[in-house]
């Protein structure tokens, strides 16, 4: 290829570094990087970025770390969607202290994250508890100009109904509401459900009305809770009005 005067591109290095390290010949890959560049054929992305990706690419999880960890010490981050690659399966690895150490030091080094950056770390943070991370990097994503939108946002709100946190779940969800995106379907169906598990029927009632404001419809069975939630807590006038709200609705 080479010899026929064509220049390698981006998919033609991912390629071969990746069937390297499929074969776990990680230091051949490295070393044909080495290699092209010296002959002045440089990767249009940084070849140990293209390594890392290799490397999570075959699976090997810790490899990538360790390659990750080097880089950081010598003041070098991998590029954005290379780290959002690793933070993906570090979370998924269930090692999210880790990555949240990780993302604080190439935050430090000068990494500007994506959405896709937040959508990762806020969910990886809310899902173990670490709700005041989650708040810190969604405000940092809201500071970089970037709207919430409800799955950015929603697992911070169920991390707070989750930890009985009702009174700022409804803050924070009004304050979103303000600051992002309009609410959609499956947040709607989440806080009803949340409500319902923690006996907050007259906010799910409210919810629920709400939704209908929004023009999205609940389901059926989203109303049945609400209305039976309502009477067993002895609020039939409520109970009656969304019962009238959903004959309304159905048309019946």
């Amino acid at each position: 290829m080479i010899r026929k005067g064509v220049i390698p591109d981006k998919k033609t290095y991912s390629v071969l570094v990746n069937g390297w390290c499929s074969a776990g010949k990680m230091k051949e890959a490295q070393l044909f990087l080495e290699e092209m560049s010296e002959k002045g054929f440089n990767p249009p992305v940084r070849g140990r970025d293209l390594l890392i990706d290799g490397l999570l690419n075959a699976g090997y999880l810790e490899s990538a770390k360790g390659l990750v960890r080097k880089m950081t010490k010598e003041g070098f981050v991998p590029d954005v969607s290379t780290f959002n690659s690793l933070a993906e399966a570090i979370c998924q690895s269930g090692e999210i202290d880790f990555c949240i150490g990780l993302y604080h030091d190439v935050c430090r080094l000068g990494l500007c994250p994506d959405i896709e950056t937040y959508k990762v770390m806020i969910a990886a943070a809310s899902k173990v508890g670490k709700l005041d991370e989650a708040f810190s990097i969604l405000y940092r994503s809201i500071e970089d100009g970037n709207k919430p939108f409800p799955s950015l946002y929603a697992p911070i709100l169920k991390g707070l109904f989750r930890n009985g946190m009702f009174d700022d779940a409804f803050s924070f969800f009004s304050d979103m509401k303000l600051k992002g995106h309009p609410p959609n379907r499956p947040i709607y169906t989440m806080i009803l459900k949340m409500c319902a598990r923690g006996g907050r029927y007259i906010e799910a009632a409210n919810y629920l009305i709400e939704m209908t404001e929004f023009k999205l419809s609940p389901m059926s069975r989203h109303f049945d809770m609400v209305i039976d939630g309502l009477k067993n807590c002895g609020k039939h006038d409520m109970a009656k009005r969304v019962e009238q709200l959903e004959i309304s609705m159905r048309g019946m």
